[in-house]
């Protein structure tokens, strides 16, 4: 009897240091991801609308046959460079406007606008599309497979924690999930109706 009683004691103290240590190790990450998710989405938004996403040079100028065309690509390039500009004045992920002239204060302002009110869900989506580019994903990826690829790429998992609440980051995730396996399911639907057309 004594014997039982003691392994139920034990048992009752291992689980409540079971539960501490899962509360401590919620409690880091809520931390963490207070400390890091700011600057991950920052970074995930110019992956997706910063200076390297264009991509045009003063040759498809040369090769673009509308002047509307070659109009838009001398816009881009000097988007492009303001974009340089003007993030060469940041302190990280945080504006800087006291560096910067008037012209950069109001292309800054537009940024960070920008930066502040695109929706989470559309800029993840988009920079699933930069990473697939990047790194030549098959479109027959699942969504786990191009995540797990994506997370071996840059080394961890970090690249994508990039909402300020655990629940935020799980719905966006969720959702995320269901919009890839949609397009994956219509791509190997069209892929099996057309199998003459290669990709």
């Amino acid at each position: 009897m004594a014997i039982t009683g003691l392994e139920r004691r034990t048992s009752k103290l291992e689980d409540s240091m079971d539960r501490l240590r899962r509360q401590k190790e919620v409690e880091e990450r809520k931390a963490w991801r207070e400390a890091n998710s700011e600057r991950l989405h920052w970074e995930m938004f110019l992956r997706v609308h910063g200076p390297d996403s264009i991509e045009y040079t003063e040759e498809d100028i040369e090769k673009a046959n509308d002047s509307d065309f070659k109009e838009e690509i001398k816009a881009e390039m000097a988007c492009k460079k303001m974009l340089q500009r003007v993030l060469a004045k940041y302190d990280g992920w945080i504006v800087n406007y006291e560096a910067m002239d008037e012209t950069e204060k109001a292309f800054a302002v537009l940024l960070e606008n920008f930066h502040i009110y695109e929706n989470v869900f559309d800029l993840f989506r988009l920079d699933l599309e930069t990473w697939g580019d990047k790194l030549d994903l098959k479109p027959e990826l699942s969504f786990v497979e191009e995540i797990k690829a994506i997370d071996e790429h840059t080394g961890s998992s970090d690249w994508r924690e990039v909402c300020y609440l655990q629940e935020n980051q799980d719905a966006v995730m969720e959702r995320l999930f269901e919009y890839e396996e949609a397009r994956r399911a219509r791509y190997l639907r069209y892929k099996a109706e057309h199998p003459e057309e290669t990709d």
